[in-house]
């Protein structure tokens, strides 16, 4: 389902929602693009289920999408903390630090997500970083 009004989430509708409800409503807002109602929305399926990865990601997105970036980088390490062998989660926790000029620590994470073969991206955000100044090619 679209949601193409901006949405009007109390906190006190959120905190009589059940876990899977907020998950799905969490999921809707992000896919209609209101990442930081969805973001407020999914704070309740983390803190429910703090090792649920699926909430974790989904938070992460929010937050990104919304430009926050401190609390993305936040949600995706917790997310690589429970799913470490996720390619996608060492993506987006690169991602969400190379957009805040983190380019060293982000590498560390596509480098992870490239040896997994998750990506040809993350192999050239590492050779990016690699490079030595002023060396074109």
């Amino acid at each position: 389902m679209t949601i193409y009004m901006p949405p009007h989430i109390t906190d006190e509708k959120i905190e009589g929602m059940e876990v899977f409800d907020a998950f799905r409503l969490g999921e809707e807002l992000l896919d209609s693009r209101f990442p930081r109602d969805a973001a407020r929305v999914l704070r309740k399926v983390v803190d429910a289920e703090p090792g649920n990865g699926a909430g974790w990601e989904l938070l992460g997105r929010a937050h990104f999408a919304a430009a926050q970036l401190k609390p993305a980088e936040e949600a995706f390490t917790r997310l690589v903390a429970h799913e470490p062998t996720s390619a996608w989660a060492h993506t987006a926790l690169g991602l969400t630090l190379d957009r805040q000029s983190r380019h060293r620590e982000g590498t560390v994470h596509h480098r992870i997500a490239s040896a997994m073969g998750a990506s040809h991206r993350d192999a050239t955000r590492v050779e990016l970083v690699d490079r030595p100044s002023g060396q074109i090619g």
